[in-house]
């Protein structure tokens, strides 16, 4: 006898190879359209299911966490960070908070690159001179 699957909602668009491996490995509820879910919906979403999994724009806060179900396992956010996240409201609930990790290193390494040339390179003095 094989377990059922976890419930898994996803509350924005993300990559179509992410969403493809989740509805291979889950029963997942996916978004239709790329807009954010409202307060409502994402309380909802926790009543029934067993993963949330929101991005950093959706802000998840005690008060949505109190109307959790049983079900409700983990807040798997798909971004950097979980500032958005009440982490010690799901901590108490015994709700686990899992981030993305690694999401921004090579965006960080191309920015520090560039700022490291640009000081070298003087390019704020220059782009300064020529206003």
């Amino acid at each position: 006898m094989s377990a059922e699957p976890l419930s898994v909602v996803v509350t924005r668009r993300l990559p179509q190879p992410v969403e493809k491996r989740l509805g291979d490995l889950f029963n997942v509820s996916l978004r239709s359209d790329d807009t954010p879910m409202s307060r409502a919906e994402l309380t909802e979403a926790m009543r029934v299911a067993h993963v949330l999994v929101p991005t950093v724009t959706d802000q998840i806060d005690a008060g949505m966490m109190a109307q959790a179900g049983s079900l409700m396992r983990l807040i798997a956010s798909y971004g950097a960070g979980v500032d958005h996240i009440d982490v010690a409201t799901a901590r108490q609930r015994g709700i686990l908070v899992s981030n993305t990790p690694g999401v921004l290193t090579e965006d960080t390494a191309d920015m520090t690159m560039a700022l490291i040339l640009a000081v070298a390179r003087r390019i704020p003095e220059g782009l300064a001179a020529m206003q």
